[in-house]
């Protein structure tokens, strides 16, 4: 069908482009690795790598959209996007299931032991019948934080209900405390968190929506953020892709979509002028979000597995992982690197976190259309808040489209 072969036919469109370069010449091994600008490792020690290893990385840093879509193009002309791959959520459908992703069992199976395999946490999302593609980089719980000296300034309470949110947000507005009171993006997580937390699972256990009905939460929560862009409550930068955390971090909002270790970069003063003002705030109402965790894995066209493989190790060991967490608050997926955070109080209101991580519910990411659904979810809410199209028709025509691309993957 159309949409099962517009990866192959991207392909055979843009075979102009990959031509991946950027290589540096040099002595030794030379590896590639692609990642979402949050995902690169400590500089000191990939340097310290390189100098033991002798295993040079380029990183090419890209946009979630940007990087699955070098990887498609590539991959479908047999070619290695990059010899490592960072992976997200979109992965399983965009470049998974596609066979785009090496597996990892031999490699696993061989040095799982002496890299303390069992230690790194939610590996099951990486497993496809039977195969694991990544190893968990990180874990996060999706969340809220907020400024709370300038919640306290409008003179107001953290709010525990999204109508007490969205007004919280109107007062700062009002006050001339905040000019765009909501650090939230123009994308599908914004949604999410508050239909969730509102109480909608979203789908059903035979994957049909739930958000779909009159009277969903959400399709409450769709109205919502419909207001929230209507009223000006969120700046039109996220429109284009601004990401709200650069926003957030540079000073404004007071009420910003986050994630579990959102503080580290949050009340650093080197970051963030929100410093050192923010807390994390448990999800209002019923308290549910989803865990969005993400991984690293080997391009199946990689000339280079062996050092690829390496680098992997090294990325994934606890020093590289700390290091990551100090600079963009990503919390590792070892157990031990965790603990050594928590002990030494890096991680700021871990017990918001303790409660929160008792309301988790999981989203069916793994099912082959849920990427392409979600760029579509994207679309649509941009096309909302931009005032061109209403909260409610944005409802039905993503729960339409999910219909016809589960009907027609299954």
């Amino acid at each position: 069908m159309r949409r099962r072969h517009s990866v192959r036919l991207l392909g055979l469109a843009l075979v102009a482009l990959l031509t991946l370069g950027g290589v540096v010449l040099g002595q030794g091994t030379r590896i590639t690795f692609i990642a979402q600008p949050w995902g690169a490792p400590d500089q000191a020690l990939l340097a310290d790598f390189t100098s033991r290893t002798g295993i040079a990385v380029e990183i090419i840093s890209l946009p979630s959209d940007q990087l699955y879509s070098r990887v498609q193009i590539a991959s479908v002309a047999n070619q290695a996007p990059a010899d490592v791959v960072y992976l997200s959520e979109e992965a399983p459908s965009f470049i998974v299931t596609p066979g785009f992703v090496r597996p990892l069992n031999d490699l696993v199976e061989r040095d799982g032991a002496a890299i303390n395999v069992d230690e790194i946490q939610r590996r099951d999302f990486w497993t496809i019948d039977g195969n694991m593609y990544g190893l968990t980089a990180y874990v996060q719980l999706v969340m809220l934080d907020y400024n709370a000296a300038r919640l306290a300034q409008a003179g107001l309470s953290p709010p525990t209900t999204w109508d007490a949110f969205f007004n919280a947000a109107v007062a700062l507005k009002q006050q001339g405390l905040d000019q765009y009171p909501i650090a939230f993006g123009a994308i599908d997580w914004s949604w999410f968190l508050m239909a969730l937390s509102m109480g909608d699972p979203l789908f059903d256990a035979d994957l049909n929506p739930t958000f779909n009905a009159p009277d969903s939460q959400g399709r409450r929560a769709m109205r919502l953020l419909e207001r929230m862009f209507d009223e000006g409550l969120i700046t039109p930068d996220v429109i284009t892709g601004t990401t709200p955390h650069s926003i957030f971090w540079g000073g404004i909002g007071t009420l910003h979509q986050a994630w579990q270790g959102s503080l580290s970069p949050g009340n650093n003063p080197n970051i963030s002028q929100q410093a050192p003002n923010v807390r994390q705030l448990l999800m209002p109402e019923e308290h549910w979000t989803w865990a969005l965790d993400a991984a690293i894995g080997i391009s199946q066209f990689s000339q280079n597995v062996d050092a690829a493989w390496e680098f992997i190790k090294f990325y994934l060991s606890p020093e590289n992982q700390i290091a990551i967490f100090n600079g963009v608050g990503l919390i590792p997926s070892r157990l031990s690197a965790q603990d050594t955070i928590n002990a030494q109080g890096r991680n700021q209101d871990f017990e918001v976190q303790v409660e929160q991580a008792e309301y988790v519910r999981p989203l069916p990411r793994q099912v082959t259309w849920w990427g392409q659904w979600t760029t579509e979810v994207v679309a649509q809410i941009r096309t909302m808040a931009a005032g061109q199209t209403s909260a409610d028709a944005v409802i039905d025509t993503i729960a339409a489209q999910w219909l016809d691309l589960k009907s027609e993957f299954e």
